[in-house]
């Protein structure tokens, strides 16, 4: 079966901006389209709610966490990863929808060639005891927060390294845990992982993405998901990747796995030894994640949109209001290589079940 049909608003400005075929110039472009755009998202007014979840501390390593400059050494830095429930208004009906933002599978993760490699190296004792922390699952959180699988309207992921989508969607012959959930992702993520090429596979589990192609819904750039929520297209990480933002009255936050922590956005200001000499001497204004390099220029103009979409955090100013996915996270493990500043995550209104009746349509 194709693909589902559901269609969002374009955020204005970007995609005109993004016509340009010359990275430079691009990314100039860029940078007035974003900051009109972001002009126009928070002026419709903020998200209804937004609740961060952590899932999982896991080692990942230094030379990648910041493109080789972090001076450590300590191989891995410890990052936690982190799963937003989002609920906004949808512009076209004017339900409330929930969304789910990185809910990792972090069982099924293990599955990647990278992370099984890890495991088989270290043991399961070092890896699940001394190198990660289960913070709580997918499952548990929702608990927590008062939803049921069936109150889910959709679950999107920044890229689909380490996913594995069939406990959620449903594959192999199995029921899915949601039951209606749709998965929105870039068409051109999508094609990655269905075709990985071989220096790609080590971060994708081997048929995670076989999932009924029903419940996905494949996006073409940017997506205004309705009032405070958005998805931008922020490729080159990997080639479909996309950051969530969501409003609240005072500030804009965006989320995905382009860096490792804020300063990533702020190099000239990081305390972690070699960061900012390694900016200043390349004259960057970010600092990749950088394992995989698809497109490492297409990364660093997403990562300029994400900069300057976000703005300046409304609790330390001097740095920009950019929450990983996967946190940087102090760790005895990784010495040298704890955050300069750790930002309040998202967390605004309260996120409530949906109504029974649309929940049972």
């Amino acid at each position: 079966m194709s693909p589902s049909a559901v269609s969002f608003r374009a955020l204005p400005f970007l995609a005109e901006a993004r016509a340009e075929r010359v990275h430079g110039l691009r990314m100039q472009r860029l940078r007035r389209a974003t900051l009109q755009a972001r002009e126009a998202f928070t002026a419709e007014g903020p998200v209804a709610a937004v609740a961060t979840c952590d899932l999982i501390t896991f080692p990942y390593p230094t030379i990648f966490a910041f493109s080789g400059a972090a001076m450590s050494p300590a191989p891995y830095v410890m990052m936690t990863n982190r799963m937003q429930v989002v609920q906004f208004v949808e512009a076209e009906t004017g339900q409330l929808r929930t969304l789910l933002f990185n809910p990792t599978d972090y069982e099924r993760g293990y599955a990647a060639p990278f992370y099984r490699a890890l495991r088989e190296r270290y043991g399961a004792f070092l890896s699940d005891k001394v190198m990660s922390t289960r913070h709580g699952t997918v499952q548990s959180h929702l608990e927590r927060l008062g939803l049921t699988p069936g109150d889910v309207d959709y679950l999107a992921f920044d890229h689909l390294h380490i996913q594995d989508l069939r406990g959620w969607l449903g594959g192999d012959g199995q029921p899915g845990f949601f039951p209606r959930a749709k998965l929105l992702v870039q068409r051109a993520e999508w094609e990655l992982v269905k075709h990985l090429h071989p220096m790609q596979q080590v971060w994708f589990v081997p048929g995670g993405a076989e999932v009924p192609e029903e419940r996905v819904v494949l996006l073409d750039g940017d997506a205004w998901l309705g009032q405070g929520a958005a998805i931008l297209s922020t490729p080159g990480h990997t080639q479909g990747n996309m950051s969530l933002a969501v409003a609240n009255a005072r500030e804009v936050f965006v989320i995905s796995e382009n860096g490792v922590c804020t300063e990533s956005y702020t190099p000239l200001q990081s305390h972690i030894p070699g960061v900012r000499r390694f900016a200043e001497q390349l004259g960057w204004e970010v600092v990749l994640n950088g394992n995989t390099r698809e497109d490492s220029l297409e990364q660093y103009t997403s990562m300029v949109v994400e900069k300057l979409f976000a703005g300046p955090s409304a609790v330390e100013g001097a740095y920009i209001n950019f929450h990983p996915s996967s946190l940087l996270t102090s760790h005895l493990l990784a010495p040298g290589l704890a955050p300069s500043v750790v930002l309040p995550a998202p967390n605004e209104g309260d996120v409530r079940p949906t109504p029974a009746a649309r929940r049972a349509a």
